[in-house]
């Protein structure tokens, strides 16, 4: 039977069963980042690519409205 189980990671609390999907699902090493920045910037216009037009418009429309505001 499943047992209760806490995340190493984020500290969350699992079914012993579900931990192991969790872990990867959630917590995935370097998808974005790669050593030199470079594979993260990739990883960002791909997924920009797969937008639809009007949610390219808003993801535009974040990025705008966040270089406004101050640091």
């Amino acid at each position: 039977m499943p047992e209760p189980v806490r995340c190493e990671v984020c500290g969350k609390l699992f079914s012993s069963s579900h931990l192991k999907s969790h872990k990867r699902l959630a917590h995935v090493k370097g998808e974005v980042t790669g050593a030199d920045g470079q594979g993260g910037m990739k990883t960002i216009l791909e997924l920009y690519d797969r937008l639809s037009p009007e949610d390219k418009e808003r993801v535009l429309a974040e990025l705008a409205a966040r270089e406004r505001e101050p640091a």
